[in-house]
Formats: structure tokens, sequence, C-alpha cells
């Protein structure tokens, strides 16, 4: 039986805590600390190849098979029960504060982590990590565990393959898999950040440097402690979780550094050197050993609390890291330890299955029952709801009846361009102008050989990116624009669609006589909320959205921020300015039947 090594359970500590204060984005005079923070995810993956290769090297040496049903066993030990209570914690939460599409995506999102397959369910539905929105999804970080667990299904019956047939060849058989992961990783990351993040294919080579490590001791014996290389190791880890940004292309090339980092402390660390008895300390170690349930509970209370707040700031990040502690210490001493270690395996068995029958009835449930929309009814009546589908549908028919010859009005957009498309439309004088409206919502836009590529990140998608690629690339259509509207959320600073001024300006090149609008936005609240979902969380009606509006400030310096296309002549078109003046007295609203109407046409 191996000795037990509280320095890894140091390591994982560290990399816990970077994980968590990432999520956290704590700021300080304006700057978000630690940046690199998802470095720890690559750290837990080398330590879990190094872990379990170990184990099995160790099991097909002494007896030339693989015990599945023990190795699996332990590994359901191990992972569901933690995995459960949060599952269990959470459904009743989510079910008061997500609105039906939420509820959906949480639904599927459980779903996919039981079948080990969160990583792939989040890269198909477009979830971009790191992003604002992705903050709010409860089990986003599930990703991480099910590229784990696949490791832990296909290793095994590679591993008894390769040893069985091809013994001597076992090591190449590992560098060679490692260097095509590492390749295609690198490979993939330049074309598809989002499949590069997500997928097991360009993760295997940092579960399989751990691999090659365990090799390595089980072969020849641990190596001796060197207290430089130790030292150099934990830099490496340490310095990627500070230097590397958000925009450091992940994972590629720099992602070896952590990864070589976390091999030489797992190789030369050891209590008898300085690097060794620093990470086995008592409350390194100890954060260590309850990491996994620190890991699964930090992701929901973080969401949770930030869809109820409209002010995340520093000290709510530090009561929801004081609130992840407490119950992920709870969680680890009545749960995750006691059935990891007991001995009652039918009771053991018959909770687990009985909880997978349960969940599964939930999910089915949820998705079903399109998220139980009649929560809504209280603040969302069904007369609204039902005239917010036929806009929907109202959007998707607008560009059916193309007549030629006319001059175009391109509206263009995300989310935005549907309900904009719709009301432009009611003051274009469509006797003399053609208006075609398209969103890029969730397409990926490429502007290449002088044409545009749009596939959709998901199926569901395909009704806005198919037409969006067929209209733009109409050169007749172009040839003859006259004006081109850009309705899009906070035009100059949203990171999400970065390309849209580009795609403006390639318009414009074919469009000798277009003149460009830019819309801005009308008072909002901040990215990660809707009104919908404040409405349907505080049990209040539409206004309550204007009150807590605080987007867009008065006077905003246009020109300063992060998107501002100074290169391209357009108009602003200023909604706030326009509607209200900046002043919230003045915004007219609907409401109890009463409502504001304006006329005319451009």
């Amino acid at each position: 039986m191996k000795a037990y090594r509280p320095e890894i359970d140091g390591l994982r500590a560290i990399s816990v805590i970077g994980v968590i204060l990432y999520h956290a984005e704590f700021t300080v005079a304006g700057h978000t600390l630690l940046q690199g923070g998802y470095i720890g995810v690559d750290v837990f993956f080398v330590i879990s190849g190094f872990l379990i290769s170990q184990i099995l090297l160790t099991e097909i040496e002494a007896t030339g098979r693989i015990d599945f049903l023990r190795f699996y066993a332990r590994r359901a030990r191990r992972i569901l029960p933690a995995l459960f209570a949060v599952i269990f914690a959470t459904i009743p939460v989510a079910y008061y504060l997500l609105l039906p599409t939420e509820l959906i995506d949480y639904a599927n999102s459980i779903g996919s982590s039981l079948l080990f397959g969160s990583n792939i369910y989040f890269y198909f539905t477009a979830a971009q990590y790191g992003e604002p929105n992705a903050l709010l999804k409860p089990f986003l970080h599930t990703w991480s565990l099910s590229v784990e667990e696949q490791f832990y299904i296909g290793f095994p019956v590679i591993l008894l393959i390769v040893r069985r047939y091809l013994k001597s060849k076992f090591l190449p058989c590992v560098l060679v898999v490692a260097a095509l992961s590492f390749v295609w990783c690198v490979i993939t990351v330049r074309h598809d950040q989002q499949q590069a993040f997500y997928s097991p294919l360009t993760r295997a080579w940092e579960l399989l440097a751990g691999t090659l490590l365990a090799y390595y001791e089980v072969r020849r014996g641990r190596p001796r402690p060197q207290p430089l290389l130790a030292a150099a190791g934990l830099v490496l880890v340490l310095g990627s979780l500070i230097l590397f940004k958000k925009n450091t292309v992940h994972p590629g090339l720099l992602t070896m550094i952590p990864v070589i980092g976390t091999c030489l402390v797992l190789a030369f660390a050891s209590r008898e050197n300085a690097i060794g008895r620093l990470l086995a300390s008592r409350p390194a170690a100890l954060t260590g050993i309850v990491s996994y349930s620190l890991y699964l509970w930090h992701y929901p209370v973080f969401a949770f609390w930030r869809s109820t707040s409209l002010n995340f700031d520093n000290s709510d990040k530090f009561l929801a890291i004081a609130a992840t502690v407490l119950v992920a210490v709870a969680s680890f001493v009545v749960i995750e330890k006691p059935l990891r270690h007991t001995r009652r395996s039918r009771a053991l068995w018959i909770t687990l299955s009985s909880s997978v029958v349960t969940i599964t009835a939930a999910v089915l449930s949820a998705i079903t029952m399109a998220g139980f929309p009649h929560r809504l009814d209280e603040v969302y009546s069904p007369l609204a709801q039902a005239n917010e589908a036929q806009l929907e549908s109202t959007f998707l028919g607008l560009n059916d009846n193309i007549q030629a010859g006319k001059p175009i009005i391109f509206i263009i957009g995300d989310s935005h361009a549907r309900n904009w498309s719709i009301a432009l439309k009611n003051y274009i004088d469509t006797d003399r102008y053609q208006v075609v409206a398209l969103s890029y919502l969730n397409c990926m836009v490429e502007i290449k050989n002088d044409s545009v590529k749009a596939p959709s990140r998901a199926s569901i998608y395909d009704k806005y990116c198919i037409p969006f690629e067929k209209y733009i690339n109409d050169k007749s259509l172009l040839s003859r624009t006259k004006a081109i509207f850009l309705t899009s959320l906070r035009p100059f600073e949203y990171s999400v669609n970065p390309f849209r001024f580009e795609l403006l300006s390639w318009m414009k090149s074919h469009s000798a006589d277009a003149r460009i609008f830019v819309f801005g936005n009308y008072f909002q609240l901040d990215e990660l909320h809707s009104c919908l979902g404040l409405m349907f969380q505080r049990k209040s009606d539409a206004s309550i959205c204007l009150r807590e509006a605080a987007y867009p400030p008065a006077n905003q310096p246009l020109a300063q921020l992060p998107f501002f296309p100074s290169d391209l002549a357009f108009t602003y078109v200023d909604i706030v300015k326009l509607h209200c003046d900046y002043d919230k007295e003045k915004c007219l609203t609907s409401s109890r039947g009463f409502r504001s109407s304006q006329t005319g046409t451009i």
C-alpha cells in the first residue's frame, strides 16, 4: 500500500484555492485578482493522472490484471456521494430562482454530469467558460469532473490492452498519445478555443503527464528528493496562477508551464525539503483533503449568490467563500468521508442507485415540463408570454419576401436584433425600402476570402446562423443597401461577438451608399441579470428593472470603451438620451394597460 503523501494534498489546496479565487473575481483598484486561477484545474488533471495511473500500474504489475469492479466502485464512492449531495441541495434553489430556460439548462447540465459528459454538453450549448453569463450556470464546473471520469473509463481498458499485448511498448505508446494530444490541443485552440478547453482529446496530455511520472515511480521507485527542482516546480505553478490572464491562450503551449511544474513537485517534493514540508503543513493538507467538496460546492454557491445580487462586491465574495467552506466541510464530514470508507456496501449502493433514479426523474420532469413556466405567471402573464413567442415567429419571417430592386435596410445584431427589427420595421417606409433582419446569436462568424462564414455553436441556433450567412453574403443585397443598423448589447463593451465592427466594415465595403447606425442601449441591469429574472426573484413588476438599472452611465466616454471602432464612420443612436435624457423619472413605460406611444418614419 502506498504511503500517504500530504504534500500532494497541499498541492491540491493550492489548486482549489486558485480556482475558487478565480471564480470569485475579487477586484482591487479596478484590477481582478488571480486571473490565472483557472490553471488550478490543469494541476488537478496532472495529479489525477498520476494517482490513478499509480494505482492501476501497481495492480497490473503485481497481478497482471485490473479488477475493474473494484476500481470503478472506489471511483463511485469517491465521486458520487458528494456530487449527489450538491445536486439535491441545489434542486429546490434552482426551482425557486431560475427562469424556465435556465432551469432546463440546469437540468441538462445535471443529466450530462450523471452521464459523465457535461464537458461535451457545455461545448455544444456554447457555454463560453470565463464569460460573465457562464458564472450563472451552477454546474458548469463539472466539465472538468467529466473529463476526469472519461479518463477513468477509458484509461484502464487501454492500459490493460497495451500492457497485455504491447508490454514492452507501453512507454512509447503513452508518449505518442500524449504528444498527439498536445499537438491537437495547440492546433485546435487556434480555431476553436472552446473545443480545446472542453475536449478530453485536448486535455489527455495533461493527465498522461501524470501517467508518465507514475510509470517511472512504479518501475524504478520515487526519485530522490531534490529541493531545487521541487522549488522550481512550485514557482512554475504559482507563477502561472499569478501571471496568466483571462486572454492567455489556454490550453496551449503555455499550459506546459504549470503541467511541468506540477510534475516537478510530485516527483521531487517530500518532507525532507522545505517545499514538501510547506505543502504537507496541516492547514495545507487539510484544505487539500476537502478540496473535492470545496470544488463541488463553490460554483453553485457563487452562481446562485450572483444571480440574486445586483452588486456582487468583494464583501459578498468573501461571504460566498465562507459559506462554501462551511457547507464543503459539513459535506465532507457528514457525507463524503463516511460513505467513502463505509463497510455497508449494500446500503451504499442502494442509496446511490435510488439517488440516480430520483435525480433522473427530476431532470426529465424539468425538461418535459419546459422548465415549469407556470412559475412565471405571477410576474409574466400568459398573454405576454404568447406575445413574446409571436415576436420570435415574426422575426424569423421578416425576410420571407425580399423584393428585387428595392433599396435595402439591414438590421443586424445579437439577441437584441429580434425586438429592434420588429420595432424599426414599424417606422420604416416598407413601400420604399426592403428590410433584411439578421441575428448572429451564437454564430461563429469569420470573414475570410471576401465571404462570411457563420456556423452555429449549437443546432438550436441554426435558425439564426443559416439565414445570417445566406443573406449577409448576398452581394446583390449589399450593393443596394442604404442603411445598416447594429443592435447589440453594449456595442462598445460586450466581449462576445467582437467581430461586429469588422463585419460592419466589410458590409460597408460592398455598400458604397450605406450609412451605418449603431444603437446604444436602454437603461438595463448589469450583464449578469435579466429584467425578467429580477422580476421573478423579487416577485415584482417590470418597474423594478428601471429602479435597479445601473447602465449606461450618463456622459459615458464612448471613444474610450474597448471595442469603439475609431476607423469606422457611423452615427451613434443614444436611446437613453433620446427617450428620457438619462433621467429615470422621465422614462416612459407601460403599466396596467397604459402604454407610451410614438409615431414617425425613417
